[in-house]
């Protein structure tokens, strides 16, 4: 999954896969989580500045798992 890095206090990068509907979101922490059955907007909506903060809350309703490289 290609990561794209924002701006952002809390989140590094992010990345989507559309086919499956995931989206992978590290943190500066170090930590990086998957997110299943996501929207391609609210991907599209992680991309802008300072995101969590926005739209963090909507990402965390989603089933998840953290990722491991």
């Amino acid at each position: 999954m290609r990561m794209t890095r924002i701006v952002s206090d809390a989140v590094r990068a992010v990345g989507y896969d559309p086919a499956r509907r995931v989206l992978r979101v590290q943190f500066h922490s170090g930590d990086s989580y998957d997110y299943f059955d996501v929207d391609p907007d609210l991907y599209a909506r992680m991309l802008q500045p300072h995101p969590w903060r926005e739209v963090g809350q909507q990402v965390l309703h989603h089933r998840f798992r953290q990722h491991y490289d």
